[in-house]
C-alpha cells in the first residue's frame, strides 16, 4: 500500500536539516567523528551513482531499459548504505530523497501547500512500470532532481557534528526502520527489492560501526548475528515468499538487543531526551518499547493512580453532556471494546452520524484523533467530543463548575492533581476544563495494550501463535502490503521509527459492501479540513489492535466482517469494485490472495486482541 503523510504533531527530534549534535568533546567521540566521515564518503558513492543512473536513463530500447534498471539497483544500495546517517542527520533531504511517490500536504505551509514528490520512489514507478520508454522524460526529470537532493545531502553533511550516543542511536533507529518498513516494501513497492536492500542497509550500519570495534564477546555477538541476518537475506526470493515472522524472532529482534549490549559494554549512554520509541529500549517489539507521553502535548506529566481513576470515573459521568443523559462510555462501551457495534455513532436525538465510533484502546500511542485527523492530542479529543453539538453538546467550562459543586468530586480533583504544578487559584479552581480534559486523556492512555499473542510470538513465546496466524502474519508483511500501511508494531499510520507524523489513506470506500458498481461513500474525510486536493476521501489509517472485536468497519461502518474487509483489499479497494478515484492512495492492482490466504491473514488480525483489564468500570 502506498501513503500520504499529513505533518501533525510538534516534533521532539529534529526532522529538519540541521545540526542535532555539538561537536565532538572528548577523546570517545573521535571515533563518532570517523564514522561521519565513513558517511561522506558514501554519500559521494551514492552522488556517482545516481550520476551513473542520469547518464543511463535515456529510454529508447528495452536493453536500455535493463541498464537503466541496473544503474537504479546501484543507485539505491548506495543510498542504503547511508541510510543510517542520512535519515538520523538529514531526514527531511532523505525524504525527498526516498519518499512516497504521492504529494505530501505540508499543512504548516498553509492549507493549499501540496508539494510533489521526488527521488527514488517515483523513478522506481516509472521504470518498473507498465511503460517505461514512454516514461523517458519523467526518468530523466527525476533524475536530475536526484542529483541535486544528493548535493544537498553532501553539503549539509559536512556541517554535521557527532557525539558517539547519536551514532548508535542512529544504528538502533535504523534497525528499527528495516524491521518496520524496509522489509514490509514500503520504499521498493514496485521493484519488489525489499530483500536484498535490507541486507544493503545492514551492511551500512555495520560498517557505520567499525570506528568501534573492539575484541570484546559483546562484539563477538553482535558479529554473529548480524552474519546470520545477512545470510538470511541474501537467501531471500521474494518478499512475498519470505518468513517475516522468523526473521523478526531469529535476527531482527536478537540483533538490537546485541546492539544494545555491545553499546553499554563500550560504556556509551543514549541522549537526553523523550522519544516514542523509548531511548532505554532495544527493539520495537519489546514490551515496553513505546512512551506514552511522547504521544502527548509537550508539557505532559506522568499521570498517577489518582487522575486515572478520576479520568476512568468522568468517563462514565452523564454531567459531560449538555442535557445530562451521555457520557464518553454511551458510545466508546468498555465491554465491547470501547467500541459500540453500530455501523456509525448516533447523535443525541439517536439520528445517524457520518462515521463509526472508533475504540481507545491504544489511542494514546498515536498522533491525530478522529478518522480526519483533525485533532492531535487526546486532549483536544476531549474538547471537540463534549463541546459537539452532535455528540455531547456540552460546555467544558460549565461542566467544571458544575462538578466543582460535588464536593466528593472536588476533593477527588484536588487530590488527583495536588503536586502537578498547577495549583488551585480561586474557590472553584479544584475543578477545571484543564483538568477535565488532563484526566480523561490520562485514563484513555492507560488503556494501552500491547501483549497480544501476536506480540508475545514476536518476542520468542513462539507457541502464543498459531501456524495459521503466523502464515497470516506473513500475508499481512508480505503478499497482502498491509504493513505499507499499518505499520509493526502499532499497526497504526503513524511512521516508524520516530512516529512524528500519522497518515491519511485514499481507499475508495464505498456507501456500502458491495463487489461491483460501487459508489463512494460522500464523506470528504481530511479534504473537509485541508482543502487540498490530495486529501479528498482520505482517512486515518486506524490501529489494528483488537480489530476482531471492534466491528463494524470502515470510517463509516460499510463492512460488517473482517472477511468482508479483506474482501475488499484483495480486489484492490474502490477501483476493484467500480469506483474510479484519481487520488486513491491504495493500489489498485488486486492482491489475488487465494481464500486460504484469505483465512490465514484474519487468523492473524484476531491473534492482536488484547483488553486485559479494560472491560470494567
Amino acid at each position: 500500500m502506498s501513503v500520504l503523510v499529513v505533518l501533525s504533531a510538534c516534533e521532539r527530534t529534529p526532522s529538519t536539516d540541521a545540526p542535532i549534535a555539538s561537536a565532538p568533546a572528548g577523546g570517545g567521540d573521535v571515533r563518532a567523528a570517523h564514522t561521519l566521515d565513513i558517511w561522506r564518503a558514501h554519500v559521494d558513492t551514492l552522488a556517482d551513482r545516481v550520476a551513473q543512473l542520469d547518464t543511463a536513463a535515456t529510454l529508447s530500447t528495452p536493453e536500455s531499459v535493463a541498464r537503466a534498471r541496473a544503474a537504479f539497483v546501484a543507485a539505491r544500495r548506495a543510498y542504503k548504505h547511508v541510510e543510517v546517517g542520512l535519515e538520523y542527520y538529514v531526514p527531511s533531504t532523505s525524504r525527498s530523497m526516498n519518499g512516497p511517490a504521492l504529494p505530501e500536504v505540508e499543512e504548516s505551509e498553509g492549507p493549499e501547500a501540496v508539494f510533489p514528490p521526488t527521488g527514488f520512489q517515483v523513478i522506481e514507478e516509472s521504470l518498473y512500470g507498465d511503460d517505461p520508454l514512454g516514461e523517458q522524460d519523467a526518468v530523466r526529470q527525476e533524475t536530475a532532481t536526484l542529483r541535486q537532493l544528493v548535493t544537498r545531502a553532501r553539503t549539509m553533511m559536512q556541517a554535521q557534528r557527532a557525539t558517539d550516543d547519536r551514532i548508535w542511536d542512529a544504528a538502533k533507529l535504523e534497525l528499527a526502520r528495516i524491521g518496520t518498513l524496509g522489509l514490509a516494501g514500503f520504499d521498493s513497492p514496485v521493484a519488489g527489492h525489499a530483500l536484498r536492500e535490507a541486507d544493503a542497509a545492514l551492511e551500512g550500519v555495520a560498517r557505520s560501526l567499525a570506528p568501534y570495534r573492539a575484541d570484546t564477546p559483546a562484539w563477538a555477538t553482535l558479529d554473529s548475528v548480524m552474519a546470520a541476518a545477512r545470510t538470511t537475506l541474501q537467501a531471500g526470493t521474494t518478499r512475498e515468499a519470505f518468513d517475516h515472522f522468523a526473521f523478526i524472532v531469529t535476527h531482527g529482534n536478537p540483533l538490537a538487543r546485541a546492539l544494545r549490549d555491545t553499546r553499554v559494554s563500550l560504556g556509551i549512554g543514549t541522549p537526553a531526551e523523550r522519544r516514542a520509541f523509548r531511548m532505554d529500549a532495544a527493539s520495537v517489539f519489546d514490551s515496553a518499547a513505546f512512551d506514552v507521553l511522547a504521544f502527548a502535548p509537550l508539557n505532559t506529566t506522568p499521570a498517577n493512580g489518582e487522575t486515572v481513576a478520576l479520568g476512568r470515573q468522568l468517563f462514565h459521568d452523564v454531567r459531560l453532556s449538555g442535557d445530562g443523559r451521555r457520557a464518553c462510555s454511551s458510545c466508546h462501551v468498555p465491554e465491547q471494546a470501547f467500541t459500540d457495534g453500530r455501523r456509525v455513532t448516533t447523535a443525541r436525538g439517536g439520528a445517524p452520524l457520518a462515521r463509526n465510533t472508533p475504540t481507545v484502546i491504544n489511542s494514546g500511542l498515536q498522533l491525530g484523533v478522529f478518522s480526519d485527523l483533525r485533532t492531535t492530542y487526546l486532549e483536544d479529543q476531549v474538547t471537540d467530543v463534549v463541546e459537539n453539538v452532535d455528540e455531547m453538546h456540552g460546555s467544558l467550562d460549565a461542566t467544571a463548575a458544575l462538578l466543582a459543586r460535588d464536593p466528593a468530586l472536588a476533593a477527588r480533583f484536588r487530590t488527583a492533581f495536588a503536586g502537578t504544578g498547577s495549583p488551585p487559584v480561586g474557590r472553584d479552581a479544584d475543578v477545571t476544563a484543564a483538568r477535565l480534559r488532563s484526566a480523561l486523556a490520562a485514563y484513555q492512555r492507560s488503556l494501552t495494550r500491547l501483549d497480544s499473542p501476536v506480540d508475545r510470538a514476536l518476542r520468542g513465546e513462539v507457541a502464543a501463535l498459531t501456524l495459521e496466524a503466523r502464515r497470516g502474519f506473513n500475508l499481512f508483511v508480505g503478499k497482502g502490503k498491509c504493513a505499507t500501511c499499518h505499520f509493526l508494531p502499532l499497526t497504526t499510520g503513524t511512521v516508524p521509527p520516530m512516529y512524528q507524523k500519522s497518515e491519511v489513506e485514499v481507499l475508495g470506500t464505498p456507501v456500502r459492501a458491495v463487489t461491483a458498481r460501487g459508489s463512494v461513500d460522500p464523506d470528504v474525510g481530511r479534504y473537509r479540513l485541508s482543502r487540498a486536493e490530495p486529501h479528498k476521501y482520505a482517512f486515518r489509517t486506524p490501529s489494528l489492535r483488537n480489530v476482531a472485536l471492534t466491528a463494524p468497519y470502515m470510517h463509516n461502518g460499510a463492512y460488517p466482517t473482517l472477511e468482508s474487509v479483506i474482501d475488499f483489499y484483495n480486489r484492490g479497494g474502490g477501483a476493484g469494485i467500480g469506483i474510479a478515484l484519481e487520488n486513491q492512495t491504495l493500489p489498485p492492482d488486486p492482491l489475488n490472495l487465494t481464500a486460504g490466504e484469505q483465512r490465514d491473514l484474519v487468523t492473524f488480525l484476531r491473534a492482536l486482541t488484547d483488553t486485559t483489564g479494560t472491560g470494567r468500570r
